[in-house]
């Protein structure tokens, strides 16, 4: 509930906070019987890794950690810990068994996914600051009814009835085997059309970048070509920021659309293909560039010789010439494209049918513990990779047929 009040503290708020439901935590283990255990058990030479939510940043983890300074435990037991970035990540780490135990959310305990493995033991809210959950109405959203029909609903019996545990264990039982949801083949089919429209981009963008990385003498085209490749080993976090901050409202490109009337890019498709274009700009480049280099000089000065000018030598010799390079650029600028996930997610904002991807989806059925579903989207791409892949390395060309290299 601190974030409803500091929203409200700083006047973005339409309405009171108003709590909703009161959270609890818990000991969860997948390998043991949390339910005869307690705080002290952690204690237990056996157990060497306790996961729990980060407390700088996560209300569960912090109230971890008041119940075990509460307890007298925190500094005995802090070097056994390992943080999770947020309290579903926290259950990840206990349930692939990286961690032996967890302090988890108690709804998270009795989600059928873990309670299937174990029990679980709840430790006492005595020992830590209650875990209340709010919301607020703001400003800018006082007058969009969707929003009014959401507080009026979250504010009702009905709402806090399914807050409570027993409630919160009802009917989430999981997808048949093998089975993909409507917002699997959404994003399936987002992620496709998002990864074709970024290869015919690059195709026409890359092409004339890595001929004249592939033919130019100029001092600065190291300069130039290690922009080029920098996506390979930057950080996709770090480029998706400075794209968002670019393209926000205050940056250069933000600017720039807003004046042509589009607006800004960020949590929008082509806010996504924007992105996208930058991030698997190498892997259209690079290749293209190999097989430009490995066309030599010779069949373009006998191009020459025959009157041919510098841009019909270039479509009928060299792009003849360079087409198994072509395809092999389309194909990893592709499936490059399908696997993205930190640049999309920074700039994309996770909006269904409009910048939520497969990765981004796999993500979210990991984070609300649905491993089926991700098992399943997972198992598609997973194949759909593969294939992609297995028909790039049969359409080479083999040397010893005489084929191009």
């Amino acid at each position: 509930i601190a974030l409803p009040r500091e929203l409200a503290r700083n006047g973005l708020a339409a309405s009171d906070v108003k709590p909703y439901a009161l959270g609890r935590i818990v000991l969860w283990s997948a390998s043991m019987d949390a339910s005869k255990m307690t705080l002290e058990s952690l204690l237990d030479p056996e157990i060497t890794r306790i996961a729990i939510a980060n407390p700088k940043h996560a209300p569960y983890g912090k109230r971890a950690e008041e119940a075990l300074r509460a307890s007298g435990l925190w500094e005995k037991v802090e070097p056994k810990l390992v943080y999770g970035e947020n309290i579903a990540q926290t259950a990840q780490f206990v349930q692939t068994g990286n961690a032996q135990v967890g302090i988890l959310a108690l709804s998270l305990a009795i989600n059928p996914e873990l309670a299937a493995k174990g029990g679980y033991w709840l430790i006492p809210d005595k020992l830590h600051e209650p875990l209340e959950q709010g919301f607020i109405v703001t400003k800018r959203a006082a007058g969009n009814a969707l929003a009014k029909q959401f507080a009026d609903y979250m504010d009702s019996e009905s709402a806090r009835a399914a807050s409570s545990p027993a409630k919160a264990s009802a009917g989430r039982g999981g997808e048949p085997p093998m089975t993909l949801t409507d917002g699997d083949l959404q994003a399936i089919w987002l992620t496709l059309r998002l990864a074709g429209i970024v290869t015919a981009i690059l195709l026409v963008v890359g092409t004339p970048i890595a001929w004249w990385l592939a033919r130019s003498k100029a001092w600065w085209k190291g300069p130039v070509g290690a922009v080029v490749a920098l996506p390979l080993v930057l950080p996709p976090s770090v480029l998706g920021f400075y794209l968002l901050l670019a393209m926000g409202p205050h940056g250069p490109v933000g600017r720039l659309t807003g004046a042509l009337g589009i607006g800004p890019l960020p949590f929008t498709f082509w806010g996504l293909v924007a992105g996208s274009v930058f991030y698997s700009l190498p892997f259209m480049v690079q290749p293209l560039q190999t097989a430009f280099e490995a066309i030599g000089d010779r069949p373009l000065e006998a191009a020459a010789t025959l009157r041919a000018s510098p841009l019909d030598a270039f479509f009928t010799v060299a792009v003849p010439l360079a087409l198994p390079g072509f395809l092999t650029a389309s194909v990893l600028t592709f499936a490059h494209t399908v696997g993205e996930f930190g640049v999309v997610l920074m700039i994309g904002g996770n909006l269904p049918g409009a910048t939520r991807v497969a990765s981004v989806l796999i993500y979210d059925h990991v984070e609300a513990l649905e491993y089926t579903q991700a098992n399943n989207l997972a198992a598609v791409m997973l194949i759909f990779s593969f294939l992609v892949l297995l028909a790039l390395f049969a359409s080479r060309p083999n040397p010893k047929k005489g084929g191009l290299p």
